[in-house]
């Protein structure tokens, strides 16, 4: 289980773990996670000098950006007005049900 920020710390000092070890453990799970990385990296680009990769493509990321801010399929950007074009947004009043 991992530890909170407000639980007592894990040599116990008698401390609040963010006032104890809370920032070493974050550096060292940040070089653990980096050093990581380097390894899968270096091990791809010998993958592919050997020709050993897959047969498929890479996948392409798909960052399309928030869901809250992009064009219903139905409007278009042409038309005047704010919510021209858009589907109405729930409010949460609806949404509760009164």
């Amino acid at each position: 289980m991992k530890l909170g920020r407000n639980d007592p710390c894990h040599c116990n000092s008698g401390r609040k773990y963010k006032h104890c070890h809370y920032e070493e453990d974050r550096i060292a799970e940040a070089e653990a996670l980096r050093a990581a990385a380097e390894k899968r990296a270096a091990e791809l680009a010998v993958a592919e000098e050997d020709g050993e990769g897959s047969d498929a493509a890479p996948a392409k990321p798909t960052d399309k950006g928030s869901r809250f801010l992009r064009e219903s399929s139905r409007g278009s950007r042409g038309q005047a007005g704010a919510s021209a074009g858009r589907t109405p947004r729930a409010t949460r009043g609806s949404q509760r049900g009164s």
